[in-house]
């Protein structure tokens, strides 16, 4: 099998160099395992350099030859606005929390949609049926979709390496950016993020923004199923492990350490980005020293600062600003023979790292924001009786909660932090790390990749097993095969007519009026619409329609051969009082919502609602009245934004049985709520059952929406009116 990576950069620097840390490294022990299976494995991202048209053939295939990777190719000044322009200007900041960085650029953004073209095309160029994509990270929002519509059946992951925002952070985006972002990402069959919390915030801003809502993290979008959740990111835990206690590592880190044995020692590694809080960072290890004298002289603070837009004029002055703190601290606290901070300005390979990381006595990774950070998990399992200083805006901290966990807003309960750090107990330290290390040992970066594919692969299959109910409604399987009666029975709304924002203003189109009335001519053909609509309101409707009508769910019947309603069934009804003060409670609390009263059921709607707010309001309301229906005589029931509560005896299912006749018959019934689901199971494999929409059915077919139905309606007719010809002649 072949797996296709695609993200912003590849593996290997444009002149063909590895890329130190990043994407690539921590995906590669997964990689080799691939590898090891069998499997290939092509890398698709932009080289980080804009390559001369001329060059391009020859770049891509000594690229692909030497070192598995297919460059994307883009002009500097597109590179330029798309990655620093809308990736780096607007959703690093806004993802970070950090609305004040924020710009909101229009050709900013059509640059950022011109980019995700360009990555399309070039893994359309490549796709093969059976590949596994992976697209990765924030560049590529738009990537899935636009592969979804070229290759409908492509296996396809999405993983989102920084935090999803809060819904009231990821609204300040103008509406056509979000919108877009949103739906380009649901092209994929999963949608992996570092956290629980991550998942939830991008659920609900789906619900806001779309309107779209989810089962237990699933939703149906464009006739696509696609999966969310959390894959908290792991390590290589063992060759982190196996470096930390070879002969090599403890050779350097005394090499390190030999000339500040007697000092505690305490660690921050990070990029230069104004994400990772370094400047409150070393304000609050300056805190810890002035509340503190007693270890002026006992301690040390190693300060690796990783390079990052170097080029870029907020980070240069930001590195400016550290360089000044660091001068301030070693100024004020230093001695001749002790100088408080260490700074190093530069990458450090994993062999000079890990020993780093083994004499630590305390690390400090206290970013403002952090999708997850994959350092503290290398400093835990690389450390010998370490402490671990963790923000809780990071994602690790979800899974490291026997940390020191420290709001890195707070320098009062930071400076605290490095106190209990430094004068922690061995005994402690060493219970509290084989926890973590433990927890660690058992989600490495390889079960986070198997467990992706894993999951993506299950989605794949769900949707296949979705995509084949999908039929069109012209094809012969939805023709009748013999000579029997026809009986056809139809919900009404979301099934003959679309939803609309007000239940009055949903009325059928004349054309399928005049198309029911030609079917009733066929004199073997009847049909029936089985609603939760009231008498009056069916009654209204298809009063010159002889066909039978059946409402409130089962309730009433009215035959296309008689004027009076029949009762289908007999109550007391004396549940309604009660359960309607219930629902008119709701209503007053949820602006855009009402209750319809029928004679046997009540209706709460809340499709005018706000949808967050509808949706909330809808859950605690199932909950409440699930307590209350117990031996009521009623029952709940969740439709499409509304909430309905009906008798029992009541229910499509049991109205279908009791208006069917009893000779052998053609069956098709068609509907779109999980109200239909009763009227498919009861009639089980009698009927060709068929659900409207894209949510979970028992139904034998899907038709996308009202559209098919009525297209199904006249392809019917066609093929009665030929065959009674086809008689005649």
């Amino acid at each position: 099998m072949r797996l296709i990576l695609v993200s912003n950069r590849l593996p290997v620097q444009w002149d063909g160099t590895p890329s130190v840390g990043g994407l690539a490294t921590g995906l590669s022990s997964f990689l080799t395992h691939w590898n090891q299976m069998g499997n290939e494995v092509l890398w698709v991202g932009w080289p980080g350099k804009s390559i001369p048209d001329k060059e391009q053939k020859h770049y891509s295939e000594s690229m692909l030859e030497d070192h598995g990777t297919v460059p994307v190719f883009l002009k500097q000044k597109l590179a330029d606005s798309f990655y620093n322009g809308f990736c780096n200007k607007t959703l690093w900041p806004l993802f970070h929390y950090f609305t004040s960085h924020c710009e909101y650029s229009d050709s900013n953004f059509d640059s950022y949609i011109e980019a995700n073209e360009k990555f399309a095309e070039t893994v359309s160029e490549i796709y093969q049926p059976g590949d596994w994509v992976w697209v990765h990270d924030y560049h590529l929002f738009l990537l899935p979709g636009m592969l979804r519509t070229r290759f409908p059946n492509i296996s396809l992951s999405f993983f989102l390496h920084i935090p999803f925002p809060t819904f009231e952070i990821f609204r300040l985006m103008p509406e056509r950016f979000r919108t877009k972002i949103l739906q380009g990402v649901l092209g994929a069959d999963l949608i992996g993020f570092h956290t629980q919390s991550y998942t939830q915030y991008f659920l609900r801003s789906l619900l806001r923004c779309l309107g779209l809502e989810n089962e237990r993290g699933i939703l149906y979008y464009q006739n696509h199923l696609t999966k969310t959740g959390a894959f908290p990111m792991g390590i290589h835990v063992e060759k982190f492990a196996d470096y930390a206690n070879s002969k090599d590592c403890k050779k350097i880190s005394l090499e390190i350490s030999k000339n500040d044995k007697n000092l505690k020692h305490i660690l921050s590694v990070d990029r230069l980005d104004y994400t990772k809080g370094v400047l409150q960072r070393l304000s609050a290890f300056e805190l810890f020293l002035k509340q503190n004298p007693s270890w002026i002289g006992k301690c040390k603070l190693t300060l690796v600062l990783v390079p990052s837009r170097t080029d870029v004029s907020t980070y240069q002055s930001m590195k400016r600003s550290i360089d000044e703190k660091i001068g301030s601290i070693n100024g004020s606290f230093g001695t001749l023979d002790w100088t408080p901070i260490l700074y190093q300005y530069k990458g450090f390979p994993f062999e000079e790292l890990v020993p780093l990381y083994k004499k630590t006595n305390v690390m400090l990774v206290t970013p403002y924001r952090d999708g997850m950070n994959l350092v503290a998990k290398e400093f835990l399992v690389s450390q010998d009786n370490g402490v671990l200083i963790l923000s809780e805006m990071a994602g690790a901290a979800a899974e490291l909660p026997e940390a020191i966990l420290v709001n890195p807003n707070d320098l009062n309960g930071m400076a605290n932090a490095i106190l209990e750090a430094v004068e922690m107990d061995i005994t402690e330290i060493i219970e509290r790390n084989k926890i973590m290390v433990t927890r660690l040992s058992e989600n490495t970066v390889k079960n986070w990749a198997e467990k992706i594919y894993s999951e993506t692969d299950s989605a794949v299959k769900e949707n296949l097993t979705f995509q084949t109910k999908s039929i069109s409604p012209q094809s012969e399987l939805l023709l009748p095969k013999g000579k029997n009666p026809i009986f056809i029975i139809f919900d009404y709304d979301g099934t003959l007519v679309n939803f609309e924002s007000l239940p009055h203003m949903a009325v059928p189109k004349e054309k399928l009026i005049n198309d029911l009335k030609n079917l009733q001519e066929f004199k073997d053909v009847s049909i029936a619409i089985i609603s939760g609509r009231d008498k009056s309101f069916l009654e209204k409707t298809f009063i010159k329609t002889p066909i039978h009508l059946v409402a409130e769910h089962g309730a009433w019947h009215l035959p296309p051969d008689k004027s009076k309603w029949e009762s289908l069934f007999f109550s007391s009804g004396e549940w309604k009082t009660q359960i309607k003060k219930h629902l008119n409670e709701f209503t007053k609390r949820v602006p855009g919502s009402f209750t319809e009263e029928k004679e046997f059921s009540l209706v709460w709607h809340f499709r005018n609602a706000d949808p967050d707010i509808g949706l909330n309001a809808a859950r605690e309301m199932l909950d409440e009245l699930s307590q209350l229906s117990s031996n009521q005589g009623f029952f709940v029931q969740r439709g499409n934004k509304i909430i309905e509560v009906r008798e029992y005896g009541t229910g499509k299912g049991k109205a279908a049985l009791k208006i069917l006749p009893t000779q052998e018959t053609d069956i098709f019934v068609f509907g779109d709520d999980t109200t239909d689901e009763d009227m498919f199971k009861d009639l089980n494999d009698s009927a060709v059952s068929v659900k409207i929409g894209k949510s979970e059915t028992i139904a034998k077919y899907r038709f996308k929406n009202p559209e098919d139905v009525s297209i199904w309606i006249e392809s019917l007719l066609t093929y009665l009116k030929e065959n009674k010809n086809a008689k005649s002649t």
